[in-house]
């Protein structure tokens, strides 16, 4: 990619443990230009007022910036100012539609269709309208390739299905659905059309217009604007059927102790202070978006099929699925590493990619992959990320290997390790030695991989076992994941020494809060270490 642009995101110019940042993780969000900084940092310094009605010089700056970034979203995908409702991002504008409009118009017995491709957010508010309306949600299958069955398609069509609600681009595999002649077919069943535009707007040129779709969402933050921003464009028909979902201020024409009537559409659809700051610096990212250079999507196209071949390329590494059209996104595994223990060892690299299952649980099922970790580009990405990434993984499978013959070869020096972990350190001193404690776990420690055993809330799969024998209770445990078994290895060593009148008031929390590596962990992998603290004190009391 274009250096110029590059230079213009401030948050990649630092270094991540030592190294340049290497940023991967743009579907997750994009980072933001100079631009759009300015513009947020511009209104809050100069123009910040309440939009609306109000009579002094700044609230009429304030107004008029807002309405114009409405217009100017609004043009960016094709349609007019009067047809974009503002909601805090893509997952709101769903609901938005999903409660003003869709509750209103299914009734028992309708059938509404999702494609099997979906993030939770274009899922649960199908799920829950269909639940209050009893109404039908029928699924369109995702076949091995990443794409979408388009024969059960046109076999649920002939359904009549009130709603169809598609992703134009898959957060998890990067999957182009073809949405133009998926809605087409759509309406020709008179079914309205949902698309969810979360994962196209960076990537692609959307004209909603063209597309014919009857709602489109958007999220700011995965097109270089500010977080809390987002919206969905209407047709002129679909906005005068929805209702008002939310009320209060903003959203009225007059008000009375007994009655109200609303403001025209899209303002009676934006109840309370909207987020004004974030309409104006999403302006600003459109702004940018429209200056990029003529190739820029084909530049992104060449990157990611240079990662694909760089990815490969490297032994033990599987890409998850192979779309005919597919941007920006690549899911991928390692068969010699736990996804858990590869992002880690990347993050040591500077290397930032997304970890999980991406929320989108039944697509990951239906792949049968547990988790995966995932790059994702955007404009400012470049073949030095790539390159970086390849190197990390390389070195990761590397020390890996290393790791494990030394465990084999009896080298690793646990007490060493184990003592370490008790003082503070930097995190990636801390994580090279719980992989040292998780590969130390003796089979005498192992717990059975039973379901009664596995902890639910844990990211990867991970067990606990408590047995009573005559000199007490013995902990046993497993994961999938070094990480996680290194740290669940010190649990268990732990609270095995102990007699068991103190094994019978063992305090989980207590003993957690008093590992120095605990405040070092992410959010999730504290959730997962605590179920597994929770799951011992639970056995306990039986």
């Amino acid at each position: 990619m274009n250096k110029n642009i590059r230079h213009q995101f401030p948050a990649l110019q630092q270094r991540i443990n030592g190294q340049p940042l290497a940023y991967l993780d743009s579907a997750a969000t994009s980072q933001k230009p100079a631009p759009v900084l300015a513009a947020i940092q511009h209104f809050y310094r100069r123009d910040n007022a309440n939009v609306h009605r109000a009579g002094y010089t700044i609230a009429a700056r304030a107004t008029e910036q807002f309405e114009q970034a409405r217009a100017k979203v609004a043009g960016y995908f094709g349609m007019s100012a009067r047809n974009l409702v503002w909601t805090r991002g893509c997952t709101e504008a769903i609901n938005f539609v999903a409660y003003s409009w869709a509750l209103q118009q299914l009734n028992a017995g309708d059938l509404l269709v999702v494609s099997g491709l979906e993030h939770h957010a274009n899922l649960i508010p199908w799920q829950q309208v269909c639940r209050a309306r009893n109404a039908e949600l029928a699924i369109i299958p995702v076949l091995a390739t990443g794409e979408l069955d388009q024969q059960a398609f046109q076999q649920l069509l002939q359904r009549r299905p009130k709603l169809v609600a598609l992703t134009h681009v898959s957060n998890v595999l990067g999957t182009v659905n073809p949405v133009a002649n998926m809605i087409a077919l759509a309406h020709q069943y008179d079914a309205k059309v949902l698309i969810d535009g979360a994962q196209a707007a960076a990537h692609l040129t959307v004209d909603v217009a063209e597309l014919g779709a009857d709602f489109y969402t958007f999220s700011g933050h995965k097109m270089y604007g500010p977080t809390g921003i987002g919206g969905v464009l209407l047709s002129n028909d679909m906005l005068n059927q929805c209702q008002p979902w939310q009320t209060g201020g903003e959203m009225v024409e007059a008000v009375s102790y007994d009655t109200a009537s609303w403001a025209q559409p899209p303002h009676c659809f934006e109840a309370g202070t909207p987020n004004i700051a974030g309409a104006i610096g999403l302006a600003s990212a459109v702004a940018f978006l429209e200056q990029l250079p003529e190739d820029w999507q084909q530049q992104e196209a060449a990157l990611l099929a240079y990662a694909q071949q760089r990815l490969a390329a490297i032994d033990g590494i599987r890409l998850i699925a192979a779309p005919a059209e597919q941007v920006a996104v690549q899911s991928f595994v390692s068969d010699r590493i736990h996804p858990q223990d590869l992002a880690q060892y990347l993050d040591q690299f500077g290397v930032a990619v997304r970890l999980g299952k991406h929320c989108a649980h039944p697509l990951l099922a239906a792949l049968g992959e547990p988790v995966t970790l995932r790059l994702s580009l955007g404009c400012y990405s470049n073949q030095q990320d790539i390159d970086q990434l390849i190197a990390a993984i390389d070195a990761a499978h590397q020390g890996d290997t290393e790791t494990a013959v030394s465990a084999e070869n009896n080298h690793l020096d646990l007490d060493e390790a184990v003592a370490a972990l008790k003082v503070g350190q930097s995190w990636q001193q801390t994580l090279s030695r719980l992989i040292i404690v998780g590969k130390a776990l003796p089979s005498a420690l192992k717990a059975e991989r039973a379901p009664q055993y596995l902890i639910h809330d844990c990211e990867s799969a991970t067990w606990l076992q408590l047995e009573h024998g005559e000199s007490g209770w013995q902990c046993l445990v497993d994961s999938e994941a070094n990480v996680v078994r290194g740290m669940l290895h010190l649990l268990a060593l732990d609270f095995n020494r102990l007699a068991v009148a103190e094994q019978r008031q063992f305090d989980g929390r207590d003993w957690l809060a008093q590992q120095a590596f605990f405040q070092q962990l992410s959010m999730t992998r504290q959730s997962g270490i605590s179920a597994a603290i929770e799951q011992l004190q639970q056995q306990l009391k039986t």
